[in-house]
């Protein structure tokens, strides 16, 4: 850990920051590559840094006990619960930066965090009785192959002159407390990163697609169509881009002449990969579009539901209409430009995979699908992020105004 640090500054982090008085700067290095490094920040929660957990839970005790904050869930990636706090995304230059702001009463014990649907509300916001928070993650090379500085850097203004000479008498006290949090995260970062490293075909291979247990215990739309389901399986991934970059993506799924599935094309594409760009003439299905499980086969999943860039629910139908399996992708903006993509798959009374009995069904049904289901998630996620903001949107279409990380 070090404040002297041979890491020239952020042009873009210096800009945000411009007029902010209290600042810090901690690194650590780290032998694994920038991706795997933003990989390991956006999957490390606060069970990995016990300590640090344990001195937040103790700052945050009033506001907790009064009501002013919901209690913390140590397994929650710690990134998400920035976000979910109202943190905001103000540049995303990944994988080499990505820096946020959130505005509060940092000098109090109750913050009152504020919450903002844009930029410019966040930019706009000069309430004096507050102050702007600024923290920017970044890598840059140590000169030593293998290696890189990961970099967390803060920087704090106040809003009126009172409010800094407040925040003054907080920032000496918890200064030491806030370096020492920053140093435990750095290096659960750090472990993580050097634990796994990237894998090439995915820009997030070891990304968790696991479902948080409000989202398993949630009801989604197309639940309703199997009321008394044999199984449900929920699984999730968060995405770097709002719900109508990541939407294009669903509309055009199903094998052979549609985008593939995104999982395992030797299994349900025929060998023929899934497009790795959007295709204009998928993009507008209808209540009843066929979305082929497999090339050149009678089975499919039919459209059932569908709301744009929000819901999408395909159906496997018994002869008389009846669905006998449910798949529901869901699309959730839990911050401007960050989505998480909820998918369902429900299983009807009749339902069982190749004539098995009922208990193998789900035993081989739950195996099955989750290794293509990771697959798929993956796949859509690592399309979604890596496309360039002037090639996502097809040609005559409207622009994505809610996908600001790429501007």
């Amino acid at each position: 850990m070090t404040r002297d640090l041979p890491v020239p500054p952020s042009p873009a982090f210096e800009a945000a920051t411009r007029g902010a008085r209290f600042r810090d700067r901690i690194a650590v290095v780290v032998k694994a590559t920038p991706e795997a490094i933003f990989q390991a920040l956006d999957q490390v929660t606060l069970r990995d840094m016990k300590l640090a957990w344990l001195l937040g839970e103790l700052r945050y005790l009033p506001s907790r006990l009064a009501h002013h904050m919901p209690p913390g869930d140590s397994r929650r990636p710690f990134v998400q619960t920035l976000f979910d706090g109202g943190t905001l995304v103000l540049h995303d230059d990944l994988p080499r930066e990505l820096i946020t702001g959130s505005a509060a009463r940092l000098h109090r014990v109750h913050q009152a965090p504020r919450r903002f649907a844009t930029r410019a509300a966040f930019e706009a916001f000069d309430e004096p009785d507050h102050e702007k928070l600024f923290m920017s993650v970044r890598t840059a090379p140590t000169g030593r192959p293998g290696e890189h500085w990961l970099v967390l850097e803060h920087g704090t203004r106040a809003l009126s002159p009172l409010a800094e000479r407040k925040f003054a008498r907080y920032w000496w006290v918890i200064k030491p407390l806030g370096a020492f949090v920053t140093w435990q995260l750095l290096r659960a970062v750090r472990r993580r990163a050097e634990r796994a490293p990237a894998l090439l075909h995915s820009r997030w291979p070891w990304r968790s697609v696991r479902a948080t247990p409000g989202e398993r215990a949630g009801v989604l739309p197309g639940d309703e169509r199997i009321p008394q389901a044999i199984d449900t399986l929920t699984h999730g991934v968060t995405i770097r881009r709002a719900p109508c970059d990541v939407w294009p993506w669903l509309v055009q799924m199903g094998a052979g002449s549609r985008g593939g599935w995104y999982s395992y094309d030797w299994l349900d594409n025929g060998r023929r990969p899934s497009a790795m760009r959007i295709v204009p003439g998928l993009q507008h299905p209808a209540i009843g579009t066929v979305f082929p499980a497999l090339p050149g086969v009678s089975d499919a999943f039919v459209l059932l539901a569908i709301e744009h860039e929000r819901v999408l629910t395909l159906g496997a139908l018994t002869p008389d209409g009846t669905p006998q399996v449910t798949w529901t992708f869901v699309l959730d903006e839990v911050t401007p430009g960050v989505t998480r993509l909820i998918v369902r798959a429900r299983g009807g009374p009749g339902y069982r995979f190749h004539g098995l009995p009922l208990s193998l069904t789900r035993l081989v049904v739950r195996v099955v699908h989750f290794i293509m289901q990771r697959k798929q998630l993956l796949g859509i996620s690592g399309r979604a992020e890596s496309m360039p903001a002037d090639t996502r949107v097809p040609a005559g279409e409207e622009p994505c105004l809610l996908s600001h990380l790429t501007r």
